[in-house]
């Protein structure tokens, strides 16, 4: 049969394949070899990639699988082309030090497995490890940038802190179901949530109390999806302010309650201890945000910042006590 259109095309049958300026090599030649970890890597982290709901690293992943699929060429004898390798490097090490910063450190060994998706994780690592060592053989052979050695070094440990966070985060989202379990089913959300008009009505009261004690904050009102409504920025409230006002008040509806009680829950050696650390950075566990309720029904959240922990508290207090 001979078709060029097929995927086979009956070439390699003897064992032997080419590189990209021809050469004829055995399949098991040092760089076949080597590609060929690259892409079994390439294809695991698809599989982790598949596995993901998170934009942000789904956005990382295909970033580096797109820099693995350049490498592979430049190991088959392809020229290096390939700008922004350098600039690769330090946003690897960037995301690495962001997700470290996301879990408590580990002061044991570390036994894989705690979950699916870490678990597929540390996989990867284990098969960019491999892929690593042949690198440094076929560097031997025909040398190639050196930050090339330093990327893929890197790479495993990008996979290292991810499957870390991936499996912290996971596991206080398990604990966040049982620890709220109880309190989700005593608290209903409404058919109707809070519109437009009610939160600029909410937000005026709220100011007014606010100027009465001599501070300057940012009122923020969230739907019961926990999307913004209305925010209030009073004069010479602190700029930070703004985007803690929100966070609070969409703490608040996904959790379903204040986060001045999520804060008794949130301390260390409690049972939600470290969910500040998910949903990358939006959850708050000081006071200052509380549930918007009507007829005992959630209809929103409020949030305020630019006092002090309990200044907030109380003003988000006396806001959800008006509505």
């Amino acid at each position: 049969m001979k078709n060029s259109n097929h995927v086979f095309t009956k070439g390699g049958d003897g064992g032997y394949t080419r590189l990209y300026d021809g050469t004829s090599v055995d399949k098991d030649n040092i760089f076949i070899d080597t590609n060929g970890n690259f892409d079994e890597l390439t294809s695991y982290i698809g599989l982790v990639k598949a596995g993901l709901d998170d934009a942000i690293i789904i956005e990382q992943i295909e970033k580096i699988q797109n820099r693995l699929i350049a490498l592979m060429g430049i190991i088959a004898g392809l020229e290096d082309r390939e700008a922004g390798l350098a600039e690769e490097l330090y946003l690897l090490e960037k995301w690495i030090v962001e997700y470290e910063g996301r879990y408590p450190k580990q002061k044991k060994f570390i036994l894989p497995g705690k979950t699916g998706l870490s678990a597929q994780i540390d996989v990867a690592r284990t098969i960019c490890r491999r892929a690593e060592r042949g690198l440094v053989k076929s560097y031997r052979e025909r040398p190639l940038d050196k930050d090339y050695l330093k990327y893929v070094n890197r790479l495993s440990d990008y996979l290292y802190v991810l499957a870390r966070y991936q499996e912290f985060n996971q596991v206080i989202m398990e604990k966040v179901k049982d620890v709220l379990g109880s309190i989700s089913s005593k608290v209903r959300v409404s058919e109707k949530g809070i519109n437009l008009e009610q939160a600029k009505e909410l937000i005026e009261r709220v100011q007014g109390r606010a100027k009465e004690i001599g501070l300057n904050v940012v009122i923020a009102v969230v739907n019961k999806g926990g999307n913004p409504i209305a925010v209030n920025v009073m004069d010479d409230a602190y700029i930070a302010s703004y985007d803690i006002a929100l966070n609070k008040a969409f703490t608040s509806v996904s959790l379903k309650m204040s986060t001045h009680e999520l804060s008794k829950l949130a301390q260390p050696n409690g049972p939600l201890y470290g969910i500040q650390d998910t949903n990358n950075g939006r959850i708050v566990i000081f006071g200052g945000g509380t549930l918007l309720l009507h007829d005992g029904e959630i209809i929103g959240g409020l949030g305020v910042s630019g006092g002090s922990a309990e200044e907030d508290t109380m003003l988000a207090d006396y806001g959800a006590s008006v509505i």
